[in-house]
Formats: structure tokens, sequence, C-alpha cells
């Protein structure tokens, strides 16, 4: 095939341009399916209350084998939407650490604080300093879809922090009885108060009991 099928290209301008076409075809799947020397990859939490997702950088050498001893720095930058454009917020830099379940995996942990989107970028370095690759991954992240899932009322767990702060669930109904009564409620008033040690009379005996003891022994054994 090697040694034939370039006479295929060479019968006129469009088999050369077929041809051409033929080879770039083969050689881009005969790579398709090499990996990166530094992939980075994005695992969201979905039991994270924090909407917390976990960054995931796979690290391999020369011969793409999985590479320990690598330093992975990963930068967060938050791009924050208003609406019309975008606005890029102040980058935050992560340091992952290797991962116990796979070699040359590392990992770090990183929670969004705003809604949007958010770009992060891997640079890992190998143990002499010289740069290895970097790779880039993003994602977005509403922190409000959860609250906002379901507007129903959860009245079993309102009933159950009702009894164990002692208070009552009032039904719509019984609203207007309710403010009528609110008057009559004692409502309990709780004062944190702080005192120095060394002003309580207990403390104060305490010093002055060590001090005539440290004395009376002293003079027991006739030292000055």
């Amino acid at each position: 095939m090697v040694g034939d099928i370039w006479k295929w290209g060479m019968t006129d301008a469009a088999a050369h341009s077929d041809m051409d076409k033929t080879w770039r075809q083969l050689v881009r799947w005969l790579v398709s399916d090499v990996p990166n020397r530094v992939d980075l990859t994005v695992e969201p939490q979905p039991d994270d209350a924090n909407n917390a997702v976990r960054l995931q950088v796979r690290v391999r050498d020369e011969k793409f084998q999985p590479l320990d001893d690598a330093a992975v720095n990963i930068e967060v930058q938050p791009v924050l939407f208003d609406g019309t454009a975008g606005a890029l917020a102040n980058p935050i830099r992560l340091l992952a650490e290797p991962a116990l379940s796979e070699p040359g995996l590392y990992e770090a942990t990183y929670i969004p604080r705003l809604t949007g989107g958010y770009k992060a970028t891997a640079v890992v370095t190998n143990s002499v300093g010289a740069e290895v690759g970097r790779s880039e991954a993003g994602w977005s992240a509403d922190l409000a879809a959860d609250e906002f899932r379901s507007l129903t009322p959860n009245v079993a767990l309102m009933e159950a922090i009702a009894r164990k702060t002692g208070g009552q669930v009032i039904a719509a109904a019984d609203l207007n009885s309710f403010a009528r009564r609110l008057p009559g409620f004692k409502a309990p008033v709780m004062e944190t108060w702080s005192y120095p040690l060394w002003h309580t009379p207990v403390m104060f005996a305490f010093a002055l009991a060590c001090l005539l003891a440290e004395w009376g022994v002293r003079r027991w054994k006739g030292l000055p």
C-alpha cells in the first residue's frame, strides 16, 4: 500500500487532493487514542452541600507512564456573568496532592463561592522544575439551584425542628389568634458574661493559701 498509493494520487489534481486527505485522516486515526501527558478533569460532588468539585490531574512521563514525583499547581479563574457580559474575578491557586488510589493522579478540592463559570488550568513540573505540560477544563456552578429546586414547604422537617427546640408549628388559619397571644409569651433572654479568673474569690484564696503554705514550710525547715 505504501509503495503503490502514491501512483493513485498522481493521476490528476483531484486524485492528488484525495490522497492528501486520506493520509491526513489515516494519521489522525492512528494517534486519536494517544493520551495527553497532562489531563485535567472536573468531578462534581453531588452529595456536597457546598457544591464542591474535585479537580483531578493525571500526569504521565515521556513514555506515557504515571509520573509520581511531579508538582501540580492548579489556577481556578472564576468567570462571573451579570446577564450581558462576563467579568473575570481574581484567580485562586491550589496545590494538588497525590492520590492514594491511582499512580500519577493528583487531586484538589475547590468550593465555589459565587454563581457563574469557572476555568481551571493545571501546570505540571517535574522533579527538576521543568514544565511537563498543562491542561485546561471548565465548569459552571449555580449555588441557588438546590435551594430553589423545590418550593414546597417541608412540613415534617419544620415540625421536627419545633419539637426539638420547644417551639410549635402554626397553621395559616391560627395566625390571628397566635398574634394576639404573643404579648403574653415569655421570651428568654440569654446573656454571656466573662470574668477574669484571677478576680474570683476562690482563686485569690487558693493563691493566698499557697503563699502561706510555702512560708510555713520554709520556717519549719529553717530555710531563709
